[in-house]
């Protein structure tokens, strides 16, 4: 054993005696947050397992994980039920007095996740046909377009183009009716009768003025939808509504920005928010959202502004554990030795 082996083995003597009477097993919280923590079918890899482990290694630690919701994890290292917490989490003030981290082992930030463009017009154009306005105008257009078939399949039925049954006649008369509304004009139905002739002329005179407007209403809320869907930096998400992990601190920081935050368990979750509409942006750590766009996005997504709320990534431990300085010490030799930078190309590239 060498000597920087042996100036770990005493603090951890202590560490694991912390950890539990009955067991020398450490454990360890861990929540998903891809690339950091990546979930399997129980089985877990990412960036900070793949570091842990080394860690573990190196200080001879053995250890076994649980996985928990990310506002769990600082619970469970207050209450003592673990002894490390892996999950991107950041080191500041507020956790500093409650807790205790090691070294930072990543510099990270908060970056934004928007529909691509594509996707957004899609979704743009969606949104618009449901809104209360639209739906409004629809619901006229149907109306006049069930009163005036009506009309004119009682005035003209019986006649060469409209069948003298209510069905088909009425279809024929509400085909009539639509395409005076919208100027087609096909002329394979046409009024031959007087009645007919003037429901024909109320139908040119205010069905056209009609449909008209409803072509306008649709056209400003896609306009509008469109205006709501661009954001290029931070300081475009007041009042949208934007996703994030709950109990993360990008939470707090999307309510600086008076955003309207709609928080999620798991980050996956943000994402079908954001494809499915419900929100017009995801906001979360750099390196998950990163990852996210290049591997799993499928052209759906696009990262957009610049990284902002810097912050560091430390490992989580319960205030005073004798597991800090061990932790501190191998992360410093796996920088030293160049296994930290040969974990991080793995994951992020080179730096």
């Amino acid at each position: 054993m060498s000597r920087r082996q042996l100036g770990l083995v005493a603090p951890l003597l202590l560490a694991l005696s912390a950890v539990s009477a009955d067991s020398e097993e450490v454990l360890v919280a861990v929540s998903s947050i891809p690339p950091l923590v990546v979930e399997s079918n129980g089985e877990f890899s990412g960036f900070d397992i793949e570091l842990w482990e080394a860690i573990a290694h190196e200080c001879g630690l053995d250890f076994s994980y649980r996985q928990v919701a990310f506002k769990e994890i600082i619970p469970n290292l207050i209450a003592g039920e673990v002894a490390v917490g892996l999950a991107g989490i950041t080191i500041n003030r507020e956790r500093e007095g409650l807790i205790d981290f090691s070294h930072s082992y990543l510099d990270s930030g908060l970056r934004i996740l928007v529909p691509s463009e594509t996707n957004a017009s899609l979704m743009a154009a969606v949104s618009a046909v449901f809104t209360p306005s639209v739906l409004k105008a629809m619901a006229v257009l149907f109306a006049f377009t069930f009163l005036f078939g009506h009309l004119l399949w009682w005035s003209e039925r019986g006649e060469t183009a409209i069948h003298d049954r209510y069905f088909p006649g009425i279809f024929e008369a509400f085909w009539c009716v639509l395409a005076t509304m919208t100027t087609v004009g096909y002329g394979d139905i046409a009024p031959r009768r007087w009645l007919g002739r003037l429901a024909a002329l109320a139908i040119m005179v205010c069905g056209i003025g009609l449909f008209g407007v409803i072509v306008a209403q649709l056209s400003a809320e896609m306009n509008f939808q469109k205006l709501v869907s661009e954001i290029s930096s931070h300081k475009d998400l007041a009042g949208k509504a934007v996703a994030t992990v709950e109990g993360t601190t990008s939470v707090a920081a999307l309510q600086d920005l008076g955003a309207k935050v709609v928080t999620v368990e798991r980050i996956e979750w943000a994402y079908e928010k954001l494809l499915q509409g419900e929100v017009a942006a995801v906001v979360f750590d750099a390196p998950t959202l990163l990852s996210y766009a290049r591997r799993g996005g499928g052209g759906e997504v696009a990262i957009v502004g610049d990284l902002f709320n810097p912050q560091p990534y430390g490992i989580a431990l319960p205030e005073g554990s004798p597991l800090r300085e061990p932790i501190n010490r191998a992360l410093l030799g796996m920088r030293e030795n160049g296994q930290y930078d040969r974990i991080y190309r793995k994951y992020f590239g080179p730096r």
